[in-house]
Protein backbone atom coordinates (compact mmCIF):
# COMPACT_ATOMS: atom_id res chain seq x y z
CA UNK A 1 0.00 0.00 0.00
CA UNK A 2 0.84 3.45 -0.67
CA UNK A 3 0.02 6.56 1.13
CA UNK A 4 0.54 9.86 0.33
CA UNK A 5 -0.92 12.00 3.27
CA UNK A 6 1.64 14.57 3.03
CA UNK A 7 1.83 15.00 -0.58
CA UNK A 8 4.35 13.90 -3.73
CA UNK A 9 7.41 14.68 -1.07
CA UNK A 10 6.24 12.26 1.79
CA UNK A 11 6.29 9.46 -1.20
CA UNK A 12 9.67 10.65 -1.65
CA UNK A 13 11.18 10.35 1.74
CA UNK A 14 9.35 6.62 1.33
CA UNK A 15 10.81 5.78 -1.71
CA UNK A 16 13.99 7.23 -2.42
CA UNK A 17 14.55 5.37 -5.67
CA UNK A 18 11.71 7.64 -7.34
CA UNK A 19 12.43 11.33 -8.37
CA UNK A 20 9.81 13.55 -7.37
CA UNK A 21 10.43 17.28 -6.70
CA UNK A 22 8.53 19.57 -4.19
CA UNK A 23 9.92 23.02 -3.22
CA UNK A 24 8.72 22.24 0.63
CA UNK A 25 6.66 19.22 2.32
CA UNK A 26 2.85 19.93 2.14
CA UNK A 27 0.61 19.04 5.12
CA UNK A 28 -3.09 18.83 3.68
CA UNK A 29 -6.14 17.70 5.25
CA UNK A 30 -8.49 14.75 3.18
CA UNK A 31 -11.94 16.65 2.50
CA UNK A 32 -14.84 14.97 3.50
CA UNK A 33 -16.41 17.21 0.59
CA UNK A 34 -14.81 15.42 -2.18
CA UNK A 35 -16.63 13.90 -5.17
CA UNK A 36 -15.74 9.79 -5.75
CA UNK A 37 -15.65 8.65 -9.40
CA UNK A 38 -15.21 5.09 -10.10
CA UNK A 39 -13.14 4.55 -13.38
CA UNK A 40 -13.03 0.67 -12.90
CA UNK A 41 -12.23 -1.16 -16.23
CA UNK A 42 -11.41 1.48 -18.21
CA UNK A 43 -8.14 1.54 -19.52
CA UNK A 44 -5.52 3.64 -20.20
CA UNK A 45 -5.44 6.95 -21.46
CA UNK A 46 -9.10 7.09 -20.10
CA UNK A 47 -8.50 7.42 -16.47
CA UNK A 48 -6.30 10.48 -16.72
CA UNK A 49 -8.68 11.70 -19.11
CA UNK A 50 -11.28 12.11 -17.49
CA UNK A 51 -9.53 13.38 -14.10
CA UNK A 52 -8.34 15.95 -16.90
CA UNK A 53 -11.95 16.93 -17.73
CA UNK A 54 -13.22 16.89 -13.95
CA UNK A 55 -10.13 19.08 -12.22
CA UNK A 56 -11.50 21.81 -14.85
CA UNK A 57 -14.97 21.43 -13.11
CA UNK A 58 -14.06 22.25 -8.94
CA UNK A 59 -12.44 25.19 -7.53
CA UNK A 60 -8.71 25.41 -6.39
CA UNK A 61 -8.02 23.90 -2.75
CA UNK A 62 -10.86 21.28 -3.62
CA UNK A 63 -9.97 17.54 -4.26
CA UNK A 64 -11.45 14.49 -6.27
CA UNK A 65 -11.24 10.53 -5.57
CA UNK A 66 -11.02 8.21 -7.96
CA UNK A 67 -11.22 4.59 -8.13
CA UNK A 68 -8.90 2.49 -11.14
CA UNK A 69 -8.31 -0.89 -11.37
CA UNK A 70 -5.86 -0.57 -14.66
CA UNK A 71 -2.41 -0.50 -12.73
CA UNK A 72 -0.58 1.28 -14.81
CA UNK A 73 -2.43 4.06 -13.59
CA UNK A 74 -0.03 3.85 -10.44
CA UNK A 75 2.67 5.28 -12.85
CA UNK A 76 0.58 7.76 -15.14
CA UNK A 77 -0.93 9.59 -12.00
CA UNK A 78 2.44 10.43 -10.57
CA UNK A 79 3.72 11.54 -13.96
CA UNK A 80 0.25 13.44 -14.27
CA UNK A 81 -0.15 15.57 -11.10
CA UNK A 82 4.06 16.59 -11.94
CA UNK A 83 3.11 17.67 -15.15
CA UNK A 84 0.19 19.96 -14.26
CA UNK A 85 1.32 21.03 -11.47
CA UNK A 86 -1.86 19.70 -8.91
CA UNK A 87 -1.29 17.52 -5.88
CA UNK A 88 -1.26 13.96 -5.20
CA UNK A 89 -2.76 13.48 -1.80
CA UNK A 90 -3.00 10.16 -1.44
CA UNK A 91 -2.44 6.98 -3.26
CA UNK A 92 -3.50 3.44 -1.87
CA UNK A 93 -2.88 0.47 -4.29
CA UNK A 94 -5.15 -2.40 -2.53
CA UNK A 95 -3.97 -4.86 -5.22
CA UNK A 96 -7.74 -5.30 -7.08
CA UNK A 97 -7.71 -1.69 -7.16
CA UNK A 98 -6.56 1.84 -6.99
CA UNK A 99 -7.46 4.76 -5.20
CA UNK A 100 -5.88 8.20 -6.08
CA UNK A 101 -7.21 11.42 -3.75
CA UNK A 102 -5.72 14.91 -6.16
CA UNK A 103 -6.23 17.89 -5.06
CA UNK A 104 -6.31 21.39 -7.55
CA UNK A 105 -3.65 23.94 -7.32
CA UNK A 106 -3.45 27.18 -8.91
CA UNK A 107 -2.56 27.24 -12.02
CA UNK A 108 1.29 27.74 -12.61
CA UNK A 109 4.08 27.68 -14.72
CA UNK A 110 6.18 24.65 -13.78
CA UNK A 111 9.58 24.53 -14.46
CA UNK A 112 10.63 22.35 -17.18
CA UNK A 113 13.74 21.47 -19.31
CA UNK A 114 11.71 23.18 -22.98
CA UNK A 115 9.67 26.06 -23.44
CA UNK A 116 7.62 24.84 -26.11
CA UNK A 117 4.78 22.79 -24.82
CA UNK A 118 3.43 21.44 -28.36
CA UNK A 119 3.13 17.48 -29.12
CA UNK A 120 2.67 16.84 -32.91
CA UNK A 121 1.98 13.68 -34.88
CA UNK A 122 2.27 12.61 -38.17
CA UNK A 123 -0.26 9.60 -38.76
CA UNK A 124 1.50 7.95 -42.15
CA UNK A 125 0.11 4.25 -41.39
CA UNK A 126 -3.14 3.16 -42.52
CA UNK A 127 -3.14 0.34 -40.21
CA UNK A 128 -5.51 -0.04 -36.95
CA UNK A 129 -2.95 -1.07 -34.36
CA UNK A 130 -0.56 1.73 -35.18
CA UNK A 131 -3.41 4.46 -35.61
CA UNK A 132 -4.84 3.45 -31.85
CA UNK A 133 -1.88 3.78 -30.92
CA UNK A 134 -1.32 7.24 -32.09
CA UNK A 135 -4.86 8.32 -30.30
CA UNK A 136 -3.27 6.98 -27.19
CA UNK A 137 -0.86 8.65 -27.05
CA UNK A 138 -2.30 12.00 -28.18
CA UNK A 139 -5.26 11.28 -25.54
CA UNK A 140 -2.43 10.85 -23.17
CA UNK A 141 -0.32 13.99 -23.95
CA UNK A 142 -3.40 16.44 -23.59
CA UNK A 143 -4.52 15.31 -20.46
CA UNK A 144 -0.77 16.16 -19.42
CA UNK A 145 -1.66 19.76 -20.46
CA UNK A 146 0.24 19.77 -23.63
CA UNK A 147 -1.25 20.78 -27.35
CA UNK A 148 -1.34 17.97 -29.56
CA UNK A 149 -1.89 18.15 -33.12
CA UNK A 150 -2.02 14.96 -35.23
CA UNK A 151 -1.52 15.52 -38.77
CA UNK A 152 -3.26 12.59 -41.14
CA UNK A 153 -1.31 11.95 -44.15
CA UNK A 154 -1.85 9.37 -46.85
CA UNK A 155 -2.95 6.23 -45.56
CA UNK A 156 -3.80 7.92 -42.17
CA UNK A 157 -6.49 9.47 -43.52
CA UNK A 158 -8.60 6.51 -43.00
CA UNK A 159 -8.49 7.12 -39.54
CA UNK A 160 -10.77 10.55 -40.36
CA UNK A 161 -13.23 8.91 -42.04
CA UNK A 162 -17.18 8.91 -40.93
CA UNK A 163 -18.55 5.56 -39.82
CA UNK A 164 -20.98 5.98 -42.14
CA UNK A 165 -20.14 8.12 -45.11
CA UNK A 166 -22.15 9.09 -47.92
CA UNK A 167 -21.00 7.18 -51.25
CA UNK A 168 -19.40 9.88 -53.50
CA UNK A 169 -19.09 8.96 -57.36
CA UNK A 170 -15.88 8.90 -58.25
CA UNK A 171 -13.96 7.85 -61.42
CA UNK A 172 -10.91 6.85 -62.86
CA UNK A 173 -7.65 6.61 -60.38
CA UNK A 174 -9.83 8.07 -57.56
CA UNK A 175 -12.49 5.18 -57.53
CA UNK A 176 -9.79 2.31 -57.72
CA UNK A 177 -8.43 4.12 -54.59
CA UNK A 178 -11.77 3.97 -53.45
CA UNK A 179 -12.07 0.58 -54.19
CA UNK A 180 -8.62 -0.59 -52.42
CA UNK A 181 -9.09 1.59 -49.54
CA UNK A 182 -11.40 1.19 -46.20
CA UNK A 183 -14.31 3.20 -45.95
CA UNK A 184 -14.61 3.67 -42.37
CA UNK A 185 -12.05 3.39 -39.81
CA UNK A 186 -12.99 0.22 -38.19
CA UNK A 187 -12.30 -1.88 -41.44
CA UNK A 188 -8.47 -0.75 -41.39
CA UNK A 189 -6.32 -3.96 -41.84
CA UNK A 190 -3.94 -4.29 -39.04
CA UNK A 191 -0.06 -3.93 -39.26
CA UNK A 192 0.59 -7.96 -38.69
CA UNK A 193 -1.12 -11.36 -38.78
CA UNK A 194 -4.15 -9.33 -40.55
CA UNK A 195 -5.32 -12.44 -42.90
CA UNK A 196 -7.42 -10.76 -44.83
CA UNK A 197 -9.72 -8.97 -42.27
CA UNK A 198 -9.64 -11.58 -39.95
CA UNK A 199 -6.62 -10.24 -37.58
CA UNK A 200 -8.88 -7.23 -37.83
CA UNK A 201 -11.87 -8.61 -35.70
CA UNK A 202 -9.64 -10.40 -33.48
CA UNK A 203 -8.22 -6.94 -32.42
CA UNK A 204 -11.32 -5.44 -32.14
CA UNK A 205 -12.65 -8.11 -30.71
CA UNK A 206 -9.60 -8.52 -27.81
CA UNK A 207 -9.84 -5.03 -27.45
CA UNK A 208 -13.53 -4.73 -26.59
CA UNK A 209 -12.86 -7.61 -24.15
CA UNK A 210 -10.23 -5.64 -22.84
CA UNK A 211 -12.48 -2.74 -22.23
CA UNK A 212 -9.87 -0.83 -24.44
CA UNK A 213 -11.07 1.97 -26.33
CA UNK A 214 -12.09 1.57 -30.26
CA UNK A 215 -10.49 3.27 -32.25
CA UNK A 216 -13.52 5.58 -33.21
CA UNK A 217 -13.98 6.41 -29.38
CA UNK A 218 -10.71 7.25 -28.95
CA UNK A 219 -10.79 9.94 -31.92
CA UNK A 220 -14.24 11.37 -30.01
CA UNK A 221 -11.78 11.96 -26.80
CA UNK A 222 -9.30 13.39 -28.48
CA UNK A 223 -11.38 15.77 -30.19
CA UNK A 224 -13.29 16.50 -26.86
CA UNK A 225 -10.39 17.13 -25.35
CA UNK A 226 -9.61 19.87 -27.91
CA UNK A 227 -6.80 17.37 -30.01
CA UNK A 228 -6.49 19.07 -33.43
CA UNK A 229 -6.70 16.47 -36.17
CA UNK A 230 -5.40 17.94 -39.72
CA UNK A 231 -5.95 16.49 -42.82
CA UNK A 232 -3.11 16.70 -45.68
CA UNK A 233 -5.08 17.98 -48.53
CA UNK A 234 -2.49 17.28 -50.95
CA UNK A 235 -2.46 13.56 -50.00
CA UNK A 236 -6.96 14.20 -49.70
CA UNK A 237 -6.32 14.96 -53.19
CA UNK A 238 -3.63 12.41 -54.52
CA UNK A 239 -5.85 9.67 -53.24
CA UNK A 240 -9.39 11.28 -54.23
CA UNK A 241 -10.23 11.60 -50.65
CA UNK A 242 -13.22 14.27 -50.44
CA UNK A 243 -13.92 16.03 -47.95
CA UNK A 244 -17.68 14.96 -47.35
CA UNK A 245 -15.84 11.78 -46.41
CA UNK A 246 -13.87 12.90 -43.18
CA UNK A 247 -15.12 13.78 -40.07
CA UNK A 248 -16.84 17.11 -39.82
CA UNK A 249 -14.11 18.37 -36.70
CA UNK A 250 -11.04 17.91 -38.80
CA UNK A 251 -9.14 21.14 -40.18
CA UNK A 252 -7.10 20.92 -43.28
CA UNK A 253 -3.61 22.10 -44.72
CA UNK A 254 -0.59 20.89 -45.85
CA UNK A 255 3.44 21.34 -44.99
CA UNK A 256 3.25 24.79 -43.94
CA UNK A 257 0.44 24.25 -41.27
CA UNK A 258 2.23 20.69 -40.17
CA UNK A 259 5.72 23.00 -39.79
CA UNK A 260 4.10 25.71 -38.45
CA UNK A 261 2.76 23.12 -35.26
CA UNK A 262 6.04 21.41 -35.24
CA UNK A 263 7.97 24.62 -34.34
CA UNK A 264 5.24 25.41 -31.36
CA UNK A 265 6.72 21.50 -30.34
CA UNK A 266 9.27 19.72 -28.39
CA UNK A 267 8.76 16.36 -29.83
CA UNK A 268 7.11 15.02 -32.91
CA UNK A 269 6.46 11.86 -33.95
CA UNK A 270 5.88 9.87 -37.01
CA UNK A 271 3.38 6.37 -36.93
Amino acid sequence: MVNLDGGYTAYEQQHNNESFKLEKDKEIQIKDNRKTFNYSNLQCPGPIVNISKEIKNIAIGDQIEVVVTDHGFLNDIKSWVKQTGHTLVRLNDSGNEIRAIIQKEENKNIEVTHTKNGTTIVLFSGELDKAVAAMIIANGAKAAGRDVTIFCTFWGLNALKKIQSQRIKKKGIAKLFDFMLPNSPIKMPISKMNMFGVGNLMMRYVMKKKNVDDLPSLINQAVEQGVKLIACTMSMDVMGISKEELRDDVEYGGVGAYIGYTEQANHNLFI
